[in-house]
């Protein structure tokens, strides 16, 4: 009998050494300071969340506190039947209720379109658009702080009015298409804003962010819809970037501010001719402009620029406006171009001044062509105090005749006696086909005396690696192969 015993103590201690173990490790977690397990919590899920509050009553206290939610962890919810979308909205909401008014310090919601035929979407629509919104309810009732919704099931539908004046948000970013009002009678703290394929009901949203958002550091508009007017004067903004397409028509865009040090426009239309920008940021380090050229543009020669890159498609009398009012200011150092705009200043065959004190250069293009070497030679030329040189190419999918990429060897490089070689630290190229790309890398290699480092990106089974290698190579410098998507070892 007492043997038996044994047998069964010795049997059972397995299952209770887990148990211990499981206890323990639900003890350390327990014991933990509230501010410390809030802050491990802020990383989950919000079906991890929803597990853990299961643990213990400890837990699901601290799962009601948790500061930060992320409704946001359903990528197949679009292919659920609308039952089961149902029954996870359900849950969500019966969550939210269960929070009380236990602060939100952030919550995100991604939530896709339902896969319906259209004659039974409508029903299905307006009931989550209502869920959905009774959430941003909840969540400004709870003081949330930052706000981020990406939402693509509703068309045409009016955002909440109560976000705007919410004195606790400081971050809103919105990536649906919806209806944005905002009265012009209260002030906000917001800091950042980021909108994307939203309609802006009219042109007083523009003026409620120049004199109701004392604090705003960061605005971004993205495919916004709406007004042909876009006006902004705000003393406090420090970013500001516009991104749209050809289908959105934005006529003028007025961009003021003191403390602007960041500007970003990819700017697309069909013609010019109704089109106009201006921009006064005398303190602007940092300036983008892409997609199609604007007419006689006003950009306020900034003083203190840096850094400036022009992805544009002007015509040849066209880009001088560009460069008048970008290059006055002898502090810009690094440069990024486009073929187009490379090939522009080529024609026109005048360098701005200010190109000679240029450090830095990054020129995007799609292959290393024989049409394009002149317009690199005429760029080098003007460059005497180039470090550092990154050239990006993207290949198209059709590779061109070998004889169209690769007419200009080492020889021809050499002949150019171009000033800047001298002074290079630094170069990354990205090879295209043919061997024009070879042969400019070999001859920097036999150059550049004081070149510290190149990096050459090919294509795959594009063997360049031995030639490279067996060419002069009058520096130290280090050289780096890389494929396309994957280092070479």
């Amino acid at each position: 009998m007492e043997h038996k015993s044994k047998l069964m103590a010795t049997a059972s201690r397995p299952g209770q050494a887990r148990m211990h173990a499981k206890s323990r490790r639900v003890d350390i977690f327990s014991h933990l300071p509230d501010e410390v397990a809030l802050r491990i919590l802020c990383r989950l899920s919000i079906k991890d969340l929803t597990r853990f509050g299961c643990v213990s009553k400890r837990c699901r206290q601290l799962y009601l506190l948790s500061p930060v939610l992320h409704f946001d962890e359903f990528p197949r919810a679009n292919t659920l039947t609308c039952g089961k979308r149902l029954k996870l909205m359900n849950c969500l909401d019966r969550y939210l209720v269960h929070r009380g008014d236990n602060k939100i310090m952030k919550f995100s919601v991604c939530w896709a379109r339902h896969r319906l035929p259209a004659d039974e979407a409508t029903q299905c629509f307006c009931d989550e658009y209502y869920r959905i919104m009774t959430w941003i309810h909840n969540a400004v009732r709870c003081k949330v702080q930052v706000l981020d919704l990406e939402i693509s099931m509703f068309e045409d539908m009016a955002f909440p009015s109560c976000v705007f004046p919410c004195e606790s948000l400081v971050h809103l970013s919105l990536d649906m298409k919806c209806r944005i009002e905002v009265p012009s009678t209260f002030s906000s703290n917001l800091q950042y804003l980021d909108l994307s394929k939203v309609i802006i009901v009219d042109e007083g949203f523009f003026k409620w962010i120049s004199c109701s958002c004392k604090v705003i550091k960061e605005l971004n508009l993205h495919q916004v819809y709406g007004p042909k007017n876009v006006t902004i004067e705000s003393w406090s903004l420090e970013s500001f970037s516009l991104e749209c397409h050809k289908l959105i028509d934005i006529c003028h865009l007025n961009i003021s501010g003191e403390k602007l040090e960041e500007i970003f426009i990819d700017w697309k239309f069909a013609t010019p001719n109704d089109k106009s920008l201006s921009i006064f940021a005398p303190n602007l380090e940092k300036f983008y402009w892409f997609g199609n050229f604007v007419r006689n543009p006003s950009l306020g020669n900034p003083g203190c620029l840096k850094e400036v890159g022009i992805f544009l498609d002007p015509e040849a009398d066209d880009y001088k406006y560009v460069f008048d009012d970008v290059y006055t200011s002898s502090e810009v150092n690094f440069l990024n171009l486009n073929e187009e705009t490379i090939k522009a200043l080529f024609r026109d065959g005048s360098m701005p001044a200010p190109f000679e004190n240029i450090r830095h250069l990054r020129v995007h293009i799609r292959s290393f062509i024989n049409d394009l070497v002149p317009a690199m030679v005429f760029l080098f030329s003007g460059l005497h105090n180039l470090y550092t040189l990154y050239m990006k190419s993207s290949p198209p999918l059709v590779e061109p005749e070998s004889n169209n990429a690769s007419g200009f060897v080492m020889g021809h490089w050499s002949m150019q006696n171009l000033a800047f070689i001298k002074q290079l630290k630094e170069v990354t190229i990205e090879l295209s086909h043919g061997s024009n790309g070879v042969e400019f890398a070999m001859y920097m290699l036999a150059h550049a005396q004081n070149l510290e480092k190149m990096v050459i990106i090919h294509l795959p089974k594009q063997y360049v690696r031995r030639k490279i290698k067996k060419s002069k190579n009058i520096s130290k410098a280090k050289i780096v192969f890389k494929e396309r998507n994957r280092d070479l070892v």
